[in-house]
This record gives structure tokens, sequence and C-alpha cells, in this order.
């Protein structure tokens, strides 16, 4: 609370997670590096482990319940899915907790936010800088 006793607001922060789809392979399409959908990379992913929590070896600690996490697809160099953090869990490890937002998701796989409008490269769980921020708030309007 401020001193004139009106509660202050968290700005949503935007993070990055970059995932390696050649980790699921087991599951992935032939096509996964170049089909322009990336649902069936999506779905791959889903099959292949629990998709609304992930182990954090970084951000654990100012990642915030109600932030903004962005799927990275490392070998594709594109964001395919979105959600919100849900919760940050310590166990032998951190964990982040996310629902995914099932229809901006699919507009997202179906037309890929590429690399090159964001323009950062995650190597780690990372928050957005100003530039990928900026193109982030806008894609997420925009998939409404």
């Amino acid at each position: 609370m401020t001193a004139a006793g009106r509660r202050e607001t968290r700005r949503v922060v935007d993070w990055l997670l970059p995932i390696d789809p050649a980790a699921h392979a087991e599951h992935l399409p032939a096509d996964w590096r170049t089909r322009r959908d990336a649902s069936a990379v999506w779905e791959a992913i889903g099959r292949s482990q629990p998709i609304g929590q992930w182990c954090l070896r970084s951000g654990y600690r100012t990642m915030r319940s109600g932030d903004r996490i962005w799927a990275y697809l490392s070998r594709r160099q594109e964001l395919c899915a979105v959600g919100t953090v849900r919760e940050i869990v310590e166990d032998t490890e951190w964990f982040v907790l996310i629902d995914w937002d099932e229809p901006r998701t699919a507009k997202l796989c179906r037309d890929p936010l590429p690399r090159a409008v964001f323009g950062q490269v995650p190597m780690s769980t990372c928050r957005a800088g100003v530039r990928a921020a900026s193109a982030l708030a806008e894609r997420f309007a925009a998939l409404g």
C-alpha cells in the first residue's frame, strides 16, 4: 500500500520460456522444422511431458503469479504458446505452474511469432526486454 492507502498494482511481466522441440522427438511429425503451423509441435510437447509444469533454472525469484509466459521453440526460433503463471513451486527444484491460454495459443500456433519480430534470444527462462515486451503486448492484444 502507498502512503495514501491505495494498493499499488504490479505490472504484468512477460517471460520467455525456451523449449527445445527436439527433446520431444518421439512425438514430432517428420516435417516439424519446416511446417508453418506449430500446432503439431506444441501437441507433441504436451504428449511427452506435463504441459502445465516446467522446471525453472532461472527467473524463479522474481516471477510472480499473474505474469504472462510465452513458449519459445528454440530450434524454430518462434513463439507458439502463451499463458499465465499460476504459481511458483519449490520442491527439490523450482517449478512454474502455467495456465495456458488455449484460444490464444491455438491462434499463435497457427501463426507463430518469429524471433525477428521481438528480437530476443532466450537461452534460459528470462524476462522479455523492452523491445520484446512491446511486441508481445501487441501480439497478445491481437490474439484477443
